[in-house]
């Protein structure tokens, strides 16, 4: 899933999350050669689904450094996350139309939350 700007309408989907929210990740260069505008980080980030908290879970970014791409020119999101073993929790059918809301705590640490 790629992150998007929601309700936000004054940042720059493209910038805003690798830059800003997820700045203080180490991120490394993809050691593919034809992946070498992939940068990926991983960061600890709780999921709690309608007030219930189902733990930390170490997810993993992808952030895609080309500003020539289509998706990028086109104003589109390039920061995306895995869910790996989260993706039960949050990809469930009753869940459409509810609201997520990422908050970063510090460092490495994040927690989502849909409500």
């Amino acid at each position: 899933m790629f992150f998007k700007k929601g309700l936000f309408s004054n940042i720059d989907q493209r910038h805003y999350f690798r830059n800003e929210l997820f700045s203080e990740l180490t991120w490394v260069i993809d050691t593919n050669p034809n992946k070498k505008h992939l940068e990926r980080a991983e960061a600890i980030f709780e999921i709690i689904v309608n007030g219930i908290s189902y733990g930390d879970f170490k997810l993993k970014l992808t952030h895609d450094s080309r500003t020539d791409s289509k998706t990028y020119k086109q104003n589109n999101s390039v920061t995306q996350i895995h869910w790996g073993e989260a993706k039960n929790y949050i990809s469930r059918e009753e869940l459409l139309g509810k609201t997520m809301i990422l908050y970063h705590i510090g460092g490495n640490k994040y927690q989502i939350s849909v409500e």
